[in-house]
């Protein structure tokens, strides 16, 4: 009996010293040498077609849109990093501001409709709580990108609630709260991301646009062969020049949205309308209480503040909320 278990423990210590060696060795071999960098190898020459959507074009080039912060002071797995100049992008800020181009791109193609409602403050952080709420409507089809499919989605399953039919006669039934759309917007895009890819509210609507690029082939994953290449999480390499041929589109966006908070801003925001990449909670927190008619409070504030508000109030809900 003691010879039997001699040679099976035999056994099994040749085969692990064995499976032990394999790996070493394979963890060499894909190693770079000292002082040289990884090879990293080339992207496919083709371009991928078609037009890019306001949010993927925020994603693209953050640093027109949303801007760098320091990893010292942001918090703690709430920063994601820009594609081309490999900056540190605040997630929260980056998100509100994918919301914010969809929103209006669609509004300023009149595919989208804004009103302000009067409401009872709901007593959940940020403070003070807003007295009113924005709501939309589809005035027309809206248009296809990652979010806005999304959004899309959120119309739809909102009204089917509602009990809306084809001719969706109850004309108030139409307008949604931009609260009540951002959270179905979150679950149609939680349902194709993994649950071990989720990184919370802002996190997850960054990273939803961020496999659609990556889909169609602006970016891609590179392969990590060795488990302990596996375990330091994926590595993205840009395609570089694909993503170059959409500055120009990335330069109309950016025209476009200085374009709606000078027509829609308040004195402040058109005094610094020209940088879009201040923090969405920068919008001026008076409008919260603002008294007199809600068709006298300048747009741009008030749908920046609501989207920050919605953001942070669905982010509060999250069991770990808070950060």
């Amino acid at each position: 009996m003691a010879i039997a278990i001699g040679i099976v423990l035999a056994t099994v210590g040749v085969l692990l010293l064995w499976y032990g060696q394999r790996f070493g060795r394979s963890v060499i071999q894909r190693a770079p040498l000292a002082g040289q960098p990884a090879e990293e190898p080339a992207m496919p020459e083709a371009v991928p077609g078609g037009a890019l959507g306001p949010d993927a074009l925020v994603f693209l080039f953050p640093e027109r849109f949303v801007g760098t912060c320091d990893d010292a002071v942001a918090a703690p797995g709430r920063t994601g990093t820009a594609p081309l100049t490999q900056e540190s992008i605040d997630l929260c800020d980056e998100a509100g501001r994918l919301v914010y181009a969809i929103l209006v791109d669609q509004y300023q193609g009149s595919r989208l409709e804004f009103r302000l409602v009067e409401r009872a403050p709901s007593m959940m952080q940020p403070f003070p709580q807003k007295s009113w709420e924005l709501e939309m409507r589809r005035a027309d089809a809206l248009s296809s990108s990652p979010l806005l499919d999304c959004l899309n989605v959120a119309f739809t399953v909102i009204y089917q609630r509602r009990g809306l039919g084809a001719a969706e006669e109850d004309e108030q039934q139409l307008w949604v709260g931009l609260d009540e759309l951002l959270e179905q917007v979150l679950k149609v895009a939680r349902a194709e991301i993994g649950f071990w890819k989720r990184q919370g509210v802002y996190g997850d609507l960054c990273k939803y646009v961020e496999e659609a690029l990556v889909a169609a082939g602006y970016m891609r994953e590179l392969s990590r062969p060795t488990w302990l290449e596996r375990l330091r999480g994926r590595e993205l390499q840009v395609n570089r020049p694909a993503i170059e041929a959409h500055r120009s589109d990335a330069d109309d966006l950016h025209r476009s949205l200085v374009e709606f908070r000078c027509t829609h801003g308040s004195e402040q925001t058109r005094e610094m309308a020209e940088d879009l990449t201040s923090p969405s909670q920068e919008a001026d927190s008076e409008l919260a209480t603002a008294p007199g008619p809600l068709d006298e409070l300048p747009l741009d504030d008030a749908l920046r503040l609501s989207i920050y508000e919605a953001l942070h109030c669905l982010r509060q809900l999250e069991p770990s909320g808070g950060t």
